[in-house]
């Protein structure tokens, strides 16, 4: 080797010289003219403007974008993009405590996330990144919701919905976590109060029956199967009508113990049960049902003690004869159950078993000291059927919060509630109010309140509620597939584009294990959309051929939290190590399927791992430089020296299978996103390509030319294979290796420089 060659491993120097070359040649340009080469669209996922970026990001951009270089290696044409899911509740209070507009929280703070992605190095094509804020890509929800008003599958109605006090806002089922708000952590209570709806009841489902095919096809891996069948909440057992004698309501009721209904004891009803007025139709009951809606519902409580229930007055005959069941109202059937009505078999069920405990005693308060019905007896039971229930049900998706999409519908006193003419959209969010946590700033707007009816023309107001971010995000994973210049045609020309017949179905959903609810919702709203004909094309009404969800990371056996001082900060990381370590460690560490328990081992190991591969690279290609000099000098010298001889035929041969093998190897990895398997198979060949030269050198003493030439060859190899995951030090090696960058990155083994140009 060469005295004053610096071969150190300096991460930083060559991280700048990477990216200013990817920023230069455009390399995660989306190709915009499709050719016989396979195209696909990789979505990561939207993430909020909280303003920073947390290893979680880091976790789930590293396996999307290693897949994604991947495939670009391999020639294929790639769509990496996404959009900052910009609105809602988090935004709203970072932007109150920052005391500033919402709007300009979000976009000080997207622009902050943005140069540390950049930094990172990830691949995502930035031209076509977005803001859900902006109110040309907020009219989408507005097109969405008047869509799916006029189908039927977005209503108005007056019910039950889940209530936070302290965020002063309706929160849909899936934001209430063990009877707390998602948000703040506050108990959340159960309320009647006028709000819009999702009938995702409508495709449920149809949901349900894809999910065979889905986990046929080999795309989806186990844990985002396991979050679609938990939003599901597929519960199978049978029903029984059962109808009391004289002119009562008669009901279907459920049980998933099909074998015990001789064991029922009572029958509970879910205040959101369809029927439910004919039940409360007592006056008393009644009043009693309508306390538990004003008053609400404490649902952190999981005890069943302390679940209200409401004595109808009523009974049913018991399915299997031998008496009747009492008929009781209570909110402890919606989370198992659904909007339904099930037996009581305390046997069973723990819940049942200590709601019959209190049953006496409520029977004996509500209906005298006997506890029956006295219109009871008689009536009819029909024979059991197969039927099924789903926890997963229509829910609330508008808040009453000033930071979200505007609900395109005005009041008139002559015409009542009218769609605001899509022509018209978009209806504009005021940018200039500043909200402060308490009640709705946009109901005491009266510039944006007071308008006039599409109808009529005379007076009307605009509804003040706004959509919840929950449904922006039920169309974030479509814009990126629109090229930029076309953003601000209407919706039905967008929707028209050929590009989304070349980029949809996605090819492969990344995200944390979290996102079940939004992709399940994405899968209702998709089947919605091509049976009203915008996505026709996609048949089977799946917007997403793969899903990987990968686990969160956690930090001394916790979720990262500041509260609890065990944030990560993946700045501070780069800023030491670099960003190819911080990468390479988070896919090295454990497999996207399990929680990543963050400890400085990972990142020590990455980091050791690529200045070991970039030293040892850079003194072997000096040694062979040298000694290409050295044989030059003594050809021209004419000297009479003896070569070396070559004893290494059989260690080059091993190599050149090591290679093979571990390439082959490698590639399944990708192909089935093991990052984690695929990251440790080239860790091990390049103990191997160390393994080699220490075995010749200890042969023969030192590397002869068909040694050098075998060896760089190796390195070429792991560089290769080494792009998708530290692509920065990756393609320096590459180019140290005598290769150019005339393609978009470095190609895949057995890949053509022109076929990923």
């Amino acid at each position: 080797m060469s005295e004053g060659v610096n071969i150190s491993y300096e991460a930083h120097a060559i991280e700048a010289r990477r990216q200013a070359a990817w920023r230069e040649r455009d390399a995660a340009r989306t190709p915009t003219v499709f050719d016989d080469q396979p195209h696909l669209y990789i979505k990561p996922s939207a993430p909020f403007t909280s303003g920073n970026v947390h290893m979680g990001h880091v976790r789930s951009y590293s396996v999307g974008d290693a897949y994604a270089r991947f495939r670009r290696a391999r020639g294929d044409r790639v769509l990496f993009a996404f959009g900052f899911d910009a609105f809602g509740l988090p935004a709203e209070l970072g932007a109150i405590a920052g005391g500033v507009p919402p709007s300009e929280w979000v976009a000080r703070c997207a622009e902050h996330m943005t140069g540390q992605l950049q930094r990172l190095g990830f691949s995502f094509d930035w031209e076509r990144t977005f803001m859900s804020s902006d109110p040309v890509m907020y009219r989408w929800s507005q097109w969405l919701f008047l869509a799916l008003l006029e189908a039927g599958l977005v209503y108005r109605g007056t019910g039950n919905v889940d209530w936070c006090d302290t965020c002063q806002t309706t929160l849909a089922t899936i934001q209430v976590e063990d009877g707390l708000c998602w948000r703040c952590h506050n108990p959340v209570r159960l309320i009647e109060r006028p709000t819009w709806y999702l009938r995702v009841s409508a495709y449920t489902q149809e949901n349900d029956r894809r999910l065979d095919e889905l986990a046929g096809g080999g795309r989806w891996d186990e844990v985002a199967l396991a979050s679609q069948r938990f939003v599901l909440g597929r519960v199978d057992g049978v029903e029984v009508d059962l109808s009391a004698a004289g002119d009562g309501p008669a009901l279907s009721v459920f049980t998933p113990h099909a074998d015990s209904l001789e064991l029922a004891r009572f029958v509970l009803i879910s205040p959101k049960h369809p029927e439910i007025d004919a039940w409360a139709a007592d006056p008393e009951v009644h009043e009693r049902l309508e306390e538990l809606r004003s008053g609400g519902l404490e649902r952190s409580s999981r005890d069943a003690r302390a679940i209200a229930l409401i004595d109808t007055g009523r009974s049913l005959p018991a399915p299997a004869g031998g008496g009747s069941l009492p008929v009781l109202i209570s909110p402890a059937v919606d989370g198992r159950f659904g909007a339904t009505a099930v037996f009581g078999i305390p046997e069973h069920d723990r819940t049942d078993e200590v709601i019959a405990e209190r049953l006496p005693e409520l029977l004996a308060a509500s209906r005298g000291a006997g506890g029956a019905d006295a219109s009871a007896g008689g009536g009819e039971a029909s024979a059991p059927r197969a039927a099924l229930r789903y926890k997963a049900d229509d829910f609330s998706i508008s808040r009453q919060r000033s930071w979200g999409t505007p609900i395109p519908i005005v009041y008139c006193e002559a015409h009542g509630a009218v769609p605001v003419p899509k022509e018209q959209l978009p209806v504009l969010l005021p940018l200039d109010i500043r909200p402060t946590g308490a009640g709705n700033p946009l109901a005491e707007l009266s510039e944006f309140v007071q308008t006039t009816c599409p109808l009529c023309g005379g007076p009307a107001e605009r509804e003040t509620d706004t959509l919840d971010c929950h449904f922006d995000a039920l169309w974030l994973w479509v814009p990126v597939c629109v090229p930029p210049e076309s953003r601000e045609e209407t919706l039905e020309e967008i929707l028209a584009l050929a590009d989304l017949r070349q980029w949809l179905p996605c090819e492969r959903v990344v995200a944390g294990s979290d996102s079940g609810n939004f992709v399940f919702d994405q899968r209702i709203v998709t089947k919605a959309l091509r049976d009203l004909g915008p996505l026709a094309f996609l048949q089977d009404g799946e917007p997403f051929a793969g899903c990987l969800f990968h686990e969160m990371v956690i930090s001394d056996g916790r979720k990262m939290s500041k509260h609890l001082g065990n944030v990560v900060d993946p700045d501070a990381l780069v800023e030491r190590y670099g960003a190819d370590t911080v990468r390479l460690a988070v896919l090295y560490a454990a497999r996207p399927q399990k929680t990543l328990n963050w400890n400085d081992s990972a990142v020590l190991r990455a980091h050791r791992f690529l200045t070991q591969v970039w030293e040892f690279s850079q003194a072997r290609i000096a040694a062979a430089e040298l000694l290409a000099q050295t044989e030059r000098a003594a050809s021209g010298e004419g000297s009479d020296a003896e070569p070396v001889r070559d004893t290494s035929e059989h260690l080059r041969l091993k190599l050149s299978q090591w290679c093979e093998k571990g390439a082959e190897k490698i590639t399944q990895d990708m192909e089935g996103l093991e990052m984690h398997s695929a990251v440790r198979n080239v860790m091990r060949l390049f103990d191997r390509v160390k393994d080699f030269d220490k075995r010749v050198v200890a042969r023969q003493g030192a590397l002869g030319r068909a040694d050098n030439d075998a060896l760089l060859e190796a390195l070429a190899l792991l560089s290769q294979l080494l792009g998708p995951f530290a692509p920065h030090m990756a393609e320096e090696l590459w180019l140290s290796l005598g290769n150019d960058e005339s393609g978009a990155q470095t190609p895949w083994p057995g890949v053509s420089l022109q076929a990923v140009a």
